[in-house]
This record gives C-alpha cells, sequence and structure tokens, in this order.
C-alpha cells in the first residue's frame, strides 16, 4: 500500500481549507433548517491558542471508557471522570428532577446511541428477569438463546414522529416493534389507535412494552403528552418502561416551560437521551444517557448489560460505545459552569421570542404551520412550490426529499433576526409569483 505523503502540514492545511469552502458555515451562511449550529464561542474560541483550555484536553486525549456512575472505571483518568460524574448530576437532578444519587449514565455519542443503550438495558431486563435465576453467572451463549427465543415477548412502541434512531435500535436488537399514527394538527400520539395495537399485541403474547416518548420531535418539535397514555397503560394492566426520547428538547424544553411532566419526578419514566451538540453547542459526540436506578428486578439497570468480557478494564463496560472522548465529556461540563441556570434560561427565551416573530410572519402571509409554544423548531406546511424555491437557499430541511409536505425551520443561535427577516421578504415574494 503507497499513498502520497505530504511535504508538510502547510500543504494539508490548505487541502482542509479547500474541503471547508464546499461545506455549509453556520457563521457565513443562511442555515435555517439544521438542529446544530457553530461551538459556543465563549467555550471554544474560533482561532485555537496553546492556552486554551479545551485544546489541551483534546490533546491530552482522556478515555472515559465504562459508566462511572457504576464503577470507578479507569484509574488512569480519575480526574475528568469526575467532572463527567458532576456533569450528569446536574442533568439527572436538577435538570431532570430525580432523586439524589437515585441514577445511572454516561455521556454517549449521541442521541442515537442513548436511545439504543436505553432498549438494550430494557430488552434484556425483561428477559433475565423472567427466565433466568442467576444472571450473573450464566453462560453468555445461552444467554444470548434466551434473547433469541422470547424476544418477541417485548415490543418497542413509538410514534410515526419518533426519530429513526428509536427503529434502528428495536432493527439491531431484533425486537418487533409499533408505530403509531399521530394527529395531523396536534402531532399527539392517536391513543385509540395505540389502545387497539396493545389489545391485538397481547392476544399476540407480547408480554412488556417499551414505550418511546419525545421531548422535542425531530421534525416537528411537538412534546408528547404523557398523562393519557399511562392512564391507558394502567388500564390496560400490562408491564411497561418508559423512555424520553429528549435528544433536542432535552436542553431546551425544561427552561422555557413550568408545567414539565418529563422528568424523573414522574415514577412511569425510566429513562433519558439527550444531546448537547444541539442546544448547547457542544462538539458533536456528546449525547447523554440517564436511568433510574431503582427499577425493580434483580439487578441494577445498568448491569443488565455490563459485561464481564471486558476484564481488563477496570470496572468493566456497561456502554454501547466502549471508548469514548473524555474532553468532549467535559465540554458540557464547562458550557453549564459558564452560564448556568440562569444563563441558559435567557438563551433559550431569547430563541424563542424570535420563534414568535417568525410565526407572527407566517400568520400575516396566511402560511400553515405546526409550532409547540416552548420549542424553537416551525415546520411549515406547504404544498405549492413557494418554498422548493428557498429550500436550497435557506437550507430548509423537508419531511421527505422525494415527497415534501413540511419544511423545518429551527431558530438555532446563527439564525438571526435579520435572516428571519430575509427568510418573510423572500416567501413573501414567492407567493405573489
Amino acid at each position: 500500500m503507497k499513498w502520497k505523503k505530504f511535504k508538510n502540514l502547510e500543504v494539508l492545511s490548505n487541502q482542509l481549507e479547500k474541503a471547508l469552502t464546499k461545506n455549509i458555515r453556520y457563521s457565513k451562511d443562511s442555515i435555517m433548517g439544521f438542529p446544530c449550529s457553530y461551538l459556543d464561542k465563549k467555550i471554544f474560541p474560533e482561532k485555537v491558542s496553546d492556552n486554551s483550555t479545551y485544546w489541551q484536553l483534546l490533546w491530552e486525549n482522556p478515555n472515559h471508557i465504562g459508566c462511572h456512575t457504576y464503577t470507578d472505571g479507569e484509574s488512569l483518568f480519575k480526574g475528568t471522570q469526575e467532572i463527567e460524574t458532576e456533569l450528569l448530576s446536574i442533568c439527572a437532578e436538577q435538570l431532570l428532577k430525580s432523586k439524589k444519587g437515585d441514577w445511572d449514565g454516561y455521556v454517549s455519542t449521541g442521541g442515537t446511541e442513548s436511545n439504543l443503550q436505553a432498549l438494550w438495558i430494557f430488552r434484556n431486563k425483561y428477559i433475565i428477569d423472567k427466565y433466568i435465576d442467576d444472571p450473573e453467572n450464566i453462560n453468555a451463549n445461552d444467554l444470548q438463546k434466551y434473547f433469541l427465543k422470547h424476544v418477541n415477548e417485548i415490543n418497542v412502541v413509538y410514534s410515526e414522529d419518533t426519530h429513526y434512531s428509536i427503529y434502528k435500535a428495536a432493527h439491531i436488537l431484533n425486537i418487533p416493534q409499533i408505530c403509531v399514527p399521530v394527529d395531523n394538527v396536534t402531532r399527539q400520539i392517536n391513543v385509540d389507535y395505540l389502545s387497539g395495537c396493545i389489545d391485538q399485541a397481547k392476544i399476540s403474547g407480547v408480554n412488556y412494552f417499551i414505550i418511546v416518548l419525545n421531548m422535542g420531535t425531530t421534525m416537528f418539535g411537538s412534546v408528547d403528552n404523557i398523562d393519557p397514555i399511562t392512564k391507558l397503560l394502567d388500564s390496560k394492566k400490562i408491564d411497561y418502561t418508559i423512555h424520553i426520547d429528549a435528544a433536542f428538547g432535552g436542553f431546551i424544553y425544561p427552561f422555557t416551560t413550568n408545567n414539565n411532566k418529563l422528568n424523573f419526578q414522574n415514577p412511569k419514566i425510566n429513562s433519558f437521551a439527550l444531546d448537547a451538540h444541539k442546544m448547547l453547542q457542544a462538539p458533536y459526540g456528546t449525547g447523554i444517557f440517564l436511568v433510574r436506578k431503582d427499577l425493580e428486578g434483580k439487578q441494577r439497570p445498568i448491569e443488565y448489560v455490563t459485561t464481564g468480557k471486558a476484564s481488563y478494564i477496570e470496572g468493566n463496560d456497561s456502554t454501547v460505545c466502549g471508548s469514548r472522548s473524555g474532553a468532549n465529556a467535559v465540554s458540557i461540563w464547562m458550557i453549564l459552569k459558564i452560564y448556568g441556570v440562569d444563563g441558559i434560561t435567557t438563551f433559550c427565551n431569547e430563541l424563542l421570542s424570535r420563534t414568535t416573530s417568525l410565526c407572527e410572519k407566517l400568520k400575516q402571509l396566511g402560511i400553515n404551520y405546526f409550532r409547540d409554544d416552548h420549542m424553537n423548531i416551525v415546520a411549515i406546511r406547504e404544498k405549492n412550490d413557494s418554498l422548493k424555491e428557498l429550500q436550497k437557499k435557506y437550507n430548509l430541511v423537508p419531511n421527505s426529499h422525494d415527497n415534501p409536505e413540511w419544511y423545518k425551520i429551527i431558530v438555532m443561535d446563527h439564525v438571526s433576526t435579520e435572516m428571519i427577516d430575509n427568510f418573510i421578504k423572500d416567501l413573501s415574494y414567492e407567493l405573489k409569483k
């Protein structure tokens, strides 16, 4: 094998600069549909210097393999692991209202991994609790046979607006799925349809249900109403657990509403997925997984996925990804500490104000849209060609590239009032045409 050797770093840098010119740039382009932004400028300056704390963390390259709320992990990186644990405690106990210490978790690579981690734990828990007397000493091959034989007794239930990572996680874990339609106006789950699905599943031999609800769906920013769903589930007298996908809404919805029912104070909710690389403007690779510690069962929930095969790692491993960036974990902690709850609340409310202004101008143009009042996502429903003309200019995201019915705008930090005004002006022109 041979590949070209660059003479020096400058030549390599020139090629990277050319590559960047082919990318969209949050700081320069009109990007209104994507759920991320440039990194937070207070923490990550555009020009990296040798005395940059975050650059030093990247260079030192700490490995946070394992789940440090369960075991100590690799003692070589104890310092930054302690910072990760403090970050997780802020998210679990202050943001999501858990009792002190009544949770496990880790900084994952993103919401997709966190959702997979949740389904993995609950799949294993249901099967192990029912069929295995001594889970710590069972042979791995025998355990796999139980999963293959009995996984059809479990269903993963989610709405049609749920992120595709839930479908992917259920597919990987071989768990049968139920996708429930939503109301086209409110974007809430059709409870009557869900009732029929559960009845049919019980007849087919399903004994356990993993219910996935959303704190901010990907396309609409809708927040699932948990009360009618748990009322239905309890009336069916079924065994279920609830996982909340808060990958987008987790770092905005709790700051912008006084009536957030999707937290650990609700005893029906057992786990969460969050993403810091969205609203917190952290680097990609900064998801968060949290799970309630005191679930009834033969083991602590995280132990259902802890593998003794990782014996060379201090404390073994309980995570999907294994080795992960300690610097990424610390980056979330830095953002939360620099801003504090008041700073993040102010930031989120400023984005809500811009979003409300956008919606008012859409109303004046007679444009149909969906928006949760506590979220910064606006899904515009426009069947004519007006938005198709603006999709590329403003990088709007359609619900389907083949047959679009909705176009999404997310008011992130880089989506300024000026950008919104320009979009409305262009939209008005297209409508008149």
